[in-house]
Order: C-alpha cells, then sequence, then structure tokens
C-alpha cells in the first residue's frame, strides 16, 4: 500500500457474508469510523433499500448508491474508514470507481450456496401465491416457483462473484463460523 493513501477498507461480497457485522468490528478494532453503504442510502431517501429498489427501479438504486458512495469518500478524506458495501455494488462502476480513493477492496468470499439457502429460508408464499422476502431483483424477474428463485440467484451470484475477484484486492474466504473466527481471518489478510 503506498503512503499516499488513507489506508481505509472497503468490504463487498453476497447478501449474508457478514459484511455490515465484520465491518463494525474491524472498524472497532481499528478505532476508526464505520459506513454502511445501504445505511447511508436509506438515510438520504428516508426508505429502505429494498423499498427503493422496488419502487424506483434499479437505476435510480444505483445512483442513490453513487451520491452515498461520493458522500463517504468526499466527507472522509484523508482519514481511515471501513465501508460496508450493499451486495450489489460490483454492478456500478461508477460507485465502484469513486469507492478505489478508499485504497482497499476486501471480497469476504464466502460459500455460495451457504448464501443462496440463508435467503432461500426467508422466502415464503402468501394466500395469494405471491412470494415474500424476495430480494428486489428476484423479484423482478418474476419467478413462478422456489426453483426458479434458486436458479436466478444462482445465476447473479455466479456473475457476482466473478466481478468480485476482478475488483478486489484481498479475497479472504469467510466461514459458516464464529464471529471472531471470521474477524480474525480478515486481520490476517490485511497484514
Amino acid at each position: 500500500m503506498e503512503e499516499t493513501q488513507n489506508h481505509s477498507i472497503v468490504l463487498m461480497g453476497l447478501k449474508h457474508c457478514g459484511k455490515s457485522t465484520q465491518g463494525k468490528l474491524l472498524a472497532e478494532k481499528l478505532e476508526v469510523d464505520f459506513f454502511d453503504i445501504d445505511q447511508e442510502i436509506e438515510k438520504a431517501v428516508g426508505k429502505p433499500v429494498r423499498i427503493l429498489y422496488k419502487t424506483k427501479g434499479a437505476s435510480e438504486f444505483m445512483l442513490q448508491e453513487e451520491k452515498a458512495c461520493d458522500k463517504i469518500v468526499s466527507e472522509n478524506a484523508g482519514k481511515q474508514i471501513v465501508v460496508a458495501t450493499g451486495g450489489g455494488i460490483c454492478d456500478n462502476p461508477p460507485a465502484i470507481t469513486r469507492l478505489r480513493e478508499l485504497n482497499t477492496f476486501v471480497f469476504l468470499r464466502l460459500d455460495m450456496d451457504f448464501s443462496i439457502n440463508r435467503i432461500m429460508d426467508k422466502i415464503q408464499k402468501n394466500e395469494f401465491g405471491t412470494f415474500l422476502n424476495l430480494p428486489a431483483y428476484v423479484e423482478a424477474e418474476n419467478p413462478k416457483t422456489l426453483k426458479d428463485v434458486r436458479e436466478i440467484l444462482q445465476k447473479k451470484f455466479q456473475e457476482r462473484f466473478l466481478k468480485y475477484e476482478a475488483i478486489a484486492d484481498i479475497i479472504v474466504d469467510i466461514k459458516n463460523a464464529p464471529i471472531d473466527e471470521n474477524l480474525n481471518r480478515i486481520l490476517e489478510a490485511l497484514k
């Protein structure tokens, strides 16, 4: 790492890989501020990111994601911080470009099936046959069965895995293990 950069850390990865949880712990350990991009978007627009995506679409969501990244980078110039991104940040090149100024991108690589199973466990069907608790990008594809949902998730996650691996400076394999154990993996990788 060059001395001219601020040594901030950007955590990326699939939904349920622990970006926010690990980000908070990492920031505490390093004694720096922590930012969660999805929370910053929610503060700015006054609604959950899921609702924003569902009501305004992907392009508006990505615009708000860019704005949140820009705000975090601008307001923390010269300071070391830890940032947790949303699961789809890899699909937003302008946001990635802005976050690049923070220095180190860490891909928290969790087994894809574990992430998919965690999402699938929360999905329910109401009395009208509509799925509840679907990620907005899955819902947009109008899946008819749980098998359709799983296939959409697998395809999306495979695409994202490749993007994260290409973007990342460091890849940390996250396990279905105690939180402290995974934090130690991240700290070790950052040395």
